[in-house]
């Protein structure tokens, strides 16, 4: 064909001007591409539309086909498009349509074939219908057919669907480990799966009625029972909770084992009562409050410290409503002004919260309460209340008689000074400060100081004499300590009758007394 071109163009050439060659040029080339443009157009018809209008060719509306290109669903016919919008989110591409009959046709590849190596399949489900796998030029054909040639495919796969739901559900209900069985609302049996089965063996015998005896109420859709079954032959007795729902005229039963959870809330209930016995026995008032601050544990105890009646305690008040209650009742230290107080029961949870609450209340009637507070978990908190009367009362009579004893002491002539088990000085009188005032020992005299400083400043002021370094060290011998005197003469002639006597604690007590002067 170019050589004709190019031989009608050397005819031409001679003949024909310049402007007449470029018009004829221009049209050949015009000619040219034309010419290949409507090649390249019946290559793409045939190669992309034909295969799928043959595809097409003797489908029925009724059937079910899929085209795929790749993994992309390019067509499908109206059945089948009924088929795959009927699953939750639509098909698209190979994926939603493994979805969608993958558990039809177990063999369905995941994964699109390639057509370059597939061979033409034909795939069998349990019900009889095949799915064809065609490829079609670089198309996959997928054609749906069912067992009967008058069945309507949408309406067979969503029964076949439908009924392998039924029986994955059935099995599922039939092998649970939980005992599930359905009755009628006179108590006839219905169904029962294996879990009851086992049940009834274990227990003995047979009856067309349930093993439990429920009480149920038509007035609840959904009615709980907890009920003993004993087993015969296991000669045990197991504990079950029981769900009863009412639905579609039928009661649906299951049963779980509780055993475990009976063990447990019996050890719980005799320890809380072994508790509640040894908080019934304190001396000490108890409140315990959970993690909403309302009490929920209180002993006899408490009644009788903080004055609130059984009745009060027993409809678990809140705690701020307790303490509220115990001011009403003058059982706490009076604040000045309602904002005071606020602020006191502030500082009084934080502080319980964090462990660290501890208070002494002094309360208008003459009574003294140590009151401490105590995180436990969970959020809860506890309070203790002890009364701490008689031991204030006690320490201040003590503080009262040491006070007492103190001042005659200081009022007794004879110089003394006590040191304790370490040799350490614990108290001394005026007659002593007067005796050694202008001494060196009048610098020693400060209560902690050693019996070796203090010794050595008297031993300063005295001729020499043994008796300093056997004081020594008798104050810091703990066994075999009787009372002793010596006699000490001072630089300036005076001569000191000492007496050396021990005290129950292991203490040392010296007493001076210039010679001349009434003994002791």
């Amino acid at each position: 064909m170019w050589h004709s071109l190019r031989h009608w163009h050397s005819a031409l050439e001679p003949d024909r001007s310049d402007s007449e060659y470029e018009v004829n040029m221009l049209a050949i080339y015009a000619w040219a591409v034309g010419f290949i443009c409507t090649v390249w157009i019946l290559y793409w018809t045939l190669k992309h539309v034909v295969p799928v209008r043959l595809v097409l060719r003797g489908a029925l509306a009724s059937d079910a086909y899929f085209l795929f290109d790749g993994s992309r669903l390019v067509k499908a016919s109206r059945t089948g498009r009924q088929l795959l919008t009927a699953t939750e989110n639509g098909v698209k591409d190979w994926a939603g349509f493994h979805a969608c009959f993958g558990s039809r046709f177990g063999k369905l590849p995941q994964i699109s074939p390639d057509i370059a190596t597939h061979k033409d399949a034909v795939l069998k489900s349990a019900d009889g219908a095949i799915l064809r796998l065609q490829a079609v030029g670089r198309y996959l054909r997928m054609t749906l057919v069912e067992a009967d040639d008058d069945a309507n495919c949408f309406a067979a796969h969503r029964l076949f669907l439908i009924t392998k739901q039924m029986s994955q559900l059935h099995n599922m209900c039939h092998n649970l480990p939980y005992v599930i069985w359905q009755t009628t609302a006179e108590g006839g049996l219905i169904w029962q799966n294996q879990a009851y089965l086992s049940l009834r063996d274990d227990v003995g015998g047979h009856t067309a009625h349930s093993l439990f005896d429920l009480i149920l109420s038509k007035d609840q859709t959904t009615v709980k029972n907890r009920q003993s079954l004993h087993l015969s032959f296991q000669k045990k007795t197991n504990w079950y909770d029981i769900i009863s729902i009412w639905s579609q005229n039928v009661w649906t039963h299951s049963a779980v084992n509780i055993n475990e959870i009976i063990k447990a809330e019996t050890a719980q209930r005799n320890f809380v009562q072994t508790l509640g016995k040894t908080f019934a026995e304190m001396s000490i008032g108890l409140a315990v409050f959970d993690q909403n601050h309302r009490l929920v544990l209180f002993n006899p105890a408490l009644i009788d410290l903080t004055s609130l009646g059984a009745g009060f305690l027993s409809e678990r008040p809140i705690l701020t409503h307790f303490f509220n209650q115990l001011r009403e009742n003058r059982i706490i230290p009076e604040p000045r002004n309602s904002t005071a107080w606020c602020q006191q029961l502030k500082e009084l949870v934080s502080r319980s919260n964090e462990g660290a609450y501890c208070a002494t209340w002094m309360l208008p009637n003459g009574l003294t309460y140590r009151v401490r507070g105590r995180p436990h978990p969970n959020g809860a908190l506890a309070f203790l209340f002890e009364n701490i009367s008689a031991e204030i009362s006690l320490t201040r009579k003590f503080r009262t008689k040491l006070d007492g004893l103190g001042t005659i002491i200081q009022n007794l002539e004879p110089a003394l000074i006590v040191f304790d088990s370490l040799g350490q000085i614990r108290l001394s009188n005026q007659a002593y400060a007067a005796l050694w005032a202008d001494t060196e020992a009048a610098a020693t005299n400060v209560q902690g100081r050693s019996i070796i400083e203090v010794s050595r400043s008297w031993q300063a002021t005295c001729q020499p004499t043994p008796v300093w370094g056997d004081l020594r060290d008798y104050a810091i011998t703990l066994e075999g300590r009787d009372r002793w005197t010596a006699l000490v003469t001072r630089e300036s002639g005076d001569t000191l009758h000492c007496a050396i006597s021990p005290l129950p604690d292991n203490g040392t007590m010296v007493c001076f007394q210039v010679s001349g002067t009434s003994q002791m």
